[in-house]
């Protein structure tokens, strides 16, 4: 299973990018107002847990059209689509219009609402420049044509599904689910959709919490428009899932996490479970590791492993390189004839030429740098033993010695810059849908993904990760179809985002526009923070003490407090939208943009 390293690209990092400079100009809010029925729709939880908070809290309830520039949708509170538009030649929002009516589920509709025993926010996106998938939230996903849709013309249904009631689904629990990721496709005479659904399992007898299920429609190249389920797939984890997207194949399912998702239905090929007997089978003996134990401990760079000699034990390190091949070589500490580390099991890759061992009487001691640096293992190899904290140091992911600097910023990081002060590991994984099993990792370290964008239409979603005080952004690239294949590029940074986001302990969105010219922190109720990579003409030429010259970004703020909470955001090149509770603000950004 190959393990990819996220490389930045040097040429689009700045190492001498010295913060943000918080300009007082103010930006330009233009406000439009709702009727009385075109109040955004929302619907609660009836669940105290976590999960359920993150899924109904954290929902962006406008959703961008990455086909059409400036447009972007929401649902209000009788069920209608309602589009919003910003007219880039003329500088003002257009009139909010209607394009299409959902049959809502009614309070009065008790049967119904007994079905639903937990009811999700409506959901939609766009799989295509013609197509829409809307969620109802109560189990039933509707396809529509939405034809062009600069044009705003009235939305036409073609189907609607209901997957818990269909013949080839297992696993999906009465009531609705929330709209992840969908895919259009055309292939061997036929026009394919697939999408991603989310549901929370809050069972008690459940053993997993969230369960994903990968659904494919099928469209005959007739003259009936209708669809058909023809396969159904589910996944399961007891963790939440941060990134979720189809590959631009549809072929696999690429799932960011803190706990693994692993398939347990298929409807067309039967999801094979390994036997526990078996694997208590291969563990009655003794693993070499356990017969010649040893402890070992890391910091940002290194990894450090400690053997207690035994009597009559003879212990060998071998780190050389072959002489006739151009095979990698490896780690390997041998105990007598045992591998007690091999280091092509190890987490990540490590510096074969930077390794350095000692051995006395008593002890062998090992030091090995790591390729990847910044990031904490979460083991040194599968099955392997635990890292051994040493006294006094039981915080160390916390202590600033072992954390990344923080280059050309006079603060270095502190614990508010993690999620948390629990050892959380995430893990990107490509699953594939035709054998089941994880085809690469992306370790992404103690922290998920920032967020996701839509670079360009047509492309799975774009992921951003911290790279020492800087969010990167990764593009999962088109491969040949039929290959099992995954290549990320890094596609552009946000500098020193990472860093400025960890200081927001009220965030609610984030974002970036698809040129990658701002980045937004967006709180749920106080204001919202600009961040752009260049301060124009007056932030140009400045430079330190010393003579060198330095790069300086601008930073805004602008309040929300008149306008209740913030309930969906929408990034633009020009523009920034947001959706609240009393109306639809767009930040016009251009003129400081073009600075």
């Amino acid at each position: 299973m190959p393990h990819i390293e996220l490389r930045p690209n040097q040429k689009l990092l700045k190492p001498n990018f010295d913060g943000y400079k918080l300009s007082l100009e103010p930006v330009a809010v233009l406000s439009t107002d709702f009727s009385p029925t075109s109040y955004p729709h929302r619907v609660k939880p009836n669940e105290c847990s976590y999960y359920h908070a993150r899924l109904f809290g954290m929902q962006n309830h406008l959703v961008r059209d990455p086909w059409a520039s400036g447009q972007c949708y929401y649902l209000d509170s009788i069920g209608m689509v309602q589009r919003v538009c910003y007219d880039s030649t003329q500088g003002r929002i257009l009139p909010i219009m209607p394009v299409y009516k959902l049959p809502m589920v009614s309070s009065n509709c008790t049967d119904r609402e007994k079905t639903a025993i937990t009811r999700y926010n409506c959901s939609l996106l766009f799989p295509s420049e013609h197509l829409c998938l809307l969620s109802d939230g109560c189990g039933t996903v509707h396809v529509l044509e939405t034809g062009d849709r600069t044009a705003a013309r009235e939305w036409k249904a073609q189907s609607t599904l209901r997957p818990e009631e269909c013949n080839l689904t297992q696993d999906v629990l009465a009531g609705g689910s929330v709209l992840l990721d969908g895919r259009f496709l055309r292939r061997d005479s036929k026009q394919l959709l697939h999408f991603l659904t989310l549901q929370l399992d809050s069972r008690a007898e459940s053993k997993v919490k969230c369960l994903l299920h990968w659904h494919t429609l099928e469209q005959k190249q007739t003259t009936s428009t209708a669809w058909t389920l023809c396969a159904s797939r589910t996944l399961a984890s007891i963790g939440y899932p941060r990134y979720c997207v189809l590959d631009y194949h549809a072929t696999a399912v690429l799932v960011a996490c803190d706990q693994p998702f692993r398939f347990v239905y298929d409807s067309e090929r039967p999801v094979v479970v390994p036997a526990p007997n078996l694997v208590q089978i291969d563990t009655v003996k003794p693993l070499a590791w356990e017969q010649y134990p040893f402890r070992w401990t890391q910091t940002s760079e290194e990894v450090s492993v400690t053997f207690e000699k035994q009597p009559e034990v003879q212990y060998r390190v071998i780190n050389e390189h072959p002489s006739a091949t151009h095979e990698p070589s490896f780690l390997k500490v041998f105990a007598n004839d045992a591998v007690v580390i091999d280091g092509s099991q190890l987490y990540a890759a490590i510096d074969h030429e930077s390794t350095i061992w000692a051995m006395d009487r008593k002890v062998l001691e090992i030091t090995v740098r790591k390729q990847l640096s910044g990031i904490l293992w979460p083991f040194i190899f599968l099955g392997g033993p635990e890292e051994t904290i040493l006294e006094g140091n039981a915080s160390r992911p916390l202590v600033a010695v072992d954390l990344p600097p923080a280059p050309n910023l006079s603060v270095p990081l502190e614990p508010c810059d993690f999620e948390s002060g629990q050892d959380i590991y995430y893990t990107l994984e490509r699953l594939s849908a035709g054998d089941h099993n994880v085809t690469h990792t992306v370790s992404l370290g103690n922290g998920p993904p920032l967020f996701e964008v839509s670079l360009r239409a047509g492309l799975p979603a774009t992921f951003a990760v911290r790279h020492d005080v800087d969010a990167c952004l990764w593009q999962l690239q088109p491969v040949a179809f039929g290959t099992e294949d995954c290549r990320l590029q890094h596609e552009g940074t946000l500098h020193a985002f990472g860093y400025v986001q960890a200081s927001k302990r009220q965030q609610k969105y984030l974002g970036c526009a698809p040129d990658l010219r701002y980045g937004v922190v967006c709180e749920s109720h106080r204001g919202v923070y600009i961040y752009k990579g260049n301060y124009g003409a007056s932030g140009g030429g400045l430079r330190n003490r010393a003579g060198a010259q330095v790069t300086v970004g601008q930073h805004q703020f602008v309040s929300l407090q008149n306008f209740g909470e913030v309930l969906g955001m929408c990034c633009e090149d020009d523009v920034l939208v947001l959706l609240t509770e009393k109306a639809i603000l767009v930040l016009q950004l251009t003129n400081e943009l073009s600075g």
